[in-house]
């Protein structure tokens, strides 16, 4: 196609009295009232459209202070889309936003969060789906979708006023939503012990959409995915260090994945045999210093890692490592076995029941009187030639801080003990999510569906909360919630608190209100009456949450000096 010199000269001319018109707008300040317009096009539905429009109008109006009568709002449906690769009925909504181009950077991100804002109490489809396309003349076209108050991201380019420092904190890394905000840092914080490489961390965290689960596991698994594929290439070409650290990090990523798909979903157990697999083949590029061990348990026997300092056979300490909750032996290695041999330290990290491979392949859930799992492991410690048996050190995690005092009180085997945090009870650190009616309704059977619909409505209301009874729904193999917590009433210290003798250190962090943990952790060690010692971080150090979430360096520092001090590697 071609275009004559006569029509070139009168676009020209045309574009030449567009912007004239917009700069002398722009010089006295006035708005024509032809624009801005805004036009939202949605799907056929049973909206009453004048409704929508006019709430619209005003809402926008009460946001941006911009008057009704400069706006003009216009309303179309369409016949059919796809979208993301399938059709779609009730979503998503779009909006064409036109608007003057004397408004600032300000105004036009105002107007779009009030709209999107608008359109999601109007309309009833969730802001995650309200696309809004604007135009900005001479500056080409901006996209924004999902959480626009994140204006800056998608302008592409960074808003000449200061971030607020709020926004700057720990707390507020990367997502809006808690629960990401946790497991991101713990992921960038593994970074340092080889869990992670930055520039994959930020990949994948810029293409999850807050608040959303699907694109949480769809970024993950595609960046484990091709980091797999690469380690498998260097390990065909021989470079068997970078296949090493590739196939740690896919490990990482693939764990990561399946955080919150629901133990049904089976990508979750696809996920979790990745992590294992790629970290089982970086294993096998270690030269035997991390070697897969099967420790004999009852009828059946639990998966660990020994990860040691060389080959020989000289005997050196020993650390036990388990972790809680929702960790696995996998991660334990990223978050204190990498950092521990460093000083001369043999590590046995294992997983016990209602963890890893125990829920997920073996089916077994968590039991209140870990004695029964740590004196198997203590038996298999002191079968191995490079174990001094004098000098033997358990630590737990999370909820291990619970587990692990329980089982030192029978098992005496073990000198030391660090719990990061200790847990004193878990149904009160628990039940402290709820409103008091929740254990109040646990004292009669016939509370049962009361106590379950209290329960499910801060599920509902809180995805952290959410995250957190659905995998304790799952690893105690609970019907329900109040099947749950009245499983959870059997773990508690106060009977056995008195029988611990081992040294104990217990590590605390200011900001931990995951299950109450920074009280548990403060109520455990007062009534503990061993030898103990009581570190708490905060921010002034960078560690303040969960486990020192986000600073494994920082964490196994303290720890490992305080060992140091006892256990002489």
């Amino acid at each position: 196609m071609t275009i004559s010199l006569g029509k070139i000269r009168l676009l020209f001319i045309v574009a030449l009295l567009f912007l004239s018109f917009h700069q002398t707008a722009g010089a006295t300040g006035g708005i024509d009232p032809a624009d801005p317009m805004v036009r939202i096009t949605y799907a056929k539905s049973d909206l009453d459209i004048q409704a929508v429009l006019a709430g619209v109008s005003r809402d926008v109006t009460a946001s941006t202070g911009i008057e009704e009568r400069f706006i003009t709002y216009y309303w179309q449906t369409f016949d059919a889309i796809q979208c993301m690769g399938k059709p779609a009925t009730d979503k998503p909504l779009f909006v064409d936003l036109y608007v003057p181009g004397f408004f600032t950077d300000e105004q036009v991100s105002l107007m779009m969060t009030a709209i999107a804002d608008s359109l999601e109490k109007r309309t009833g489809v969730d802001k995650e789906w309200v696309f809004i396309h604007t135009h900005f003349p001479l500056q080409g076209q901006v996209y924004i979708s999902g959480h626009v108050e994140h204006w800056d991201n998608y302008r592409g380019s960074a808003s000449s006023n200061p971030r607020d420092i709020a926004l700057r904190a720990p707390g507020k890394f990367l997502f809006n939503d808690a629960s990401f905000v946790f497991q991101s840092l713990w992921r960038f914080g593994i970074s340092a012990t080889g869990g992670a490489d930055l520039g994959e961390l930020l990949t994948i965290t810029s293409r999850i959409r807050d608040f959303d689960h699907e694109s949480w596991y769809t970024s993950w698994t595609d960046m484990a995915c091709r980091v797999r594929a690469w380690a498998d290439a260097f390990a065909k070409a021989g470079h068997t260090q970078s296949a090493k650290e590739a196939y740690l990090r896919a490990t990482t990523y693939f764990r990561a994945s399946e955080i919150y798909l629901p133990h049904q979903d089976p990508r979750g157990l696809v996920a979790w045999q990745n992590g294992r697999d790629t970290f089982l083949k970086a294993a096998d590029l270690s030269e035997g210093l991390i070697e897969y061990v099967r420790i004999p348990y009852e009828n059946t026997s639990l998966p660990g890692y020994m990860v040691k300092v060389d080959n020989s056979p000289t005997k050196r300490p020993l650390l036990i490592i388990q972790t809680g909750l929702d960790g696995t032996a996998e991660d334990l290695y990223f978050i204190m076995a990498a950092q521990a041999v460093k000083r001369g330290y043999n590590c046995l990290v294992f997983e016990g029941p209602g963890q890893g491979e125990m829920i997920r392949i073996q089916g077994k859930g968590f039991r209140h009187d870990w004695e029964k799992v740590i004196t198997p492991v203590v038996d298999f410690a002191l079968t191995r030639p490079e174990v001094d048996t004098d000098r033997l050190a358990l630590i737990g995690y999370s909820m291990g801080g619970y587990l692990v005092p329980r089982a030192l009180a029978f098992e005496k085997r073990v000198r030391w003990c660090v719990v990061d945090g200790g847990v004193y009870n878990v149904f009160d650190g628990t039940i402290s999510k709820f409103p008091e009616e929740v254990q109040q309704g646990l004292g009669s059977p016939a509370n049962r569906d009361g106590v379950d619909k209290l329960v499910f409505k801060e599920m509902e209301d809180h995805p952290d909360v959410s995250q957190f009874i659905n995998m304790m729904l799952w690893t105690f193999q609970a019907d329900s919630p109040y099947d749950l917590l009245k499983k959870l009433q059997k773990y508690t210290q106060e009977s056995t608190i008195d029988h611990i003798d081992t040294e104990t250190l217990v590590v605390n962090s200011s900001h931990d209100q995951i299950a109450g943990s920074n009280a548990q952790a403060k109520q455990f060690y007062k009534a503990l009456k061993a030898t103990k010692s009581y570190l708490e971080v905060t921010p002034a150090h960078g560690a303040q949450f969960h486990c020192q979430n986000g600073a494994p360096v920082f964490s196994s520092e303290r720890i490992l000096n305080w060992l140091d001090n006892r256990a002489r590697p």
